[in-house]
């Protein structure tokens, strides 16, 4: 794992918070700076809903920036909330199964 990879882990994230750009529209994260662990499976997340990247649409989340592409706020929570989600549900799964 690469120096880069180690800073971007959660543990390194949780206590201080993301890097979020506060700008005058809004507020984003550049998706290089999302916690490492959650980089890939944000950018699947993000190719199995259309509706979220297709910058012809209101519903759009990305956004260029001067360092790259971000994410919104809200296009990051919603993909929290999602996590939290599928991962209740994977626990109500395993527990149902016992």
């Amino acid at each position: 794992m690469s120096l880069q990879q180690k800073m971007r882990l959660l543990s390194a994230w949780l206590p201080a918070g993301l890097p979020y750009v506060e700008t005058e529209v809004g507020s984003y994260l550049y998706l290089h700076d999302v916690p490492y662990e959650l980089e890939s499976i944000l950018a699947r997340w993000l190719l199995l809903r259309p509706e979220l990247t297709d910058r012809h649409l209101s519903t759009c989340v990305l956004v260029e920036g001067g360092k790259g592409l971000a994410i919104t706020r809200e296009g990051w929570e919603s993909f929290l909330c999602w996590l939290v989600e599928t991962l209740r549900a994977k626990l109500d799964d395993m527990e149902q199964a016992k």
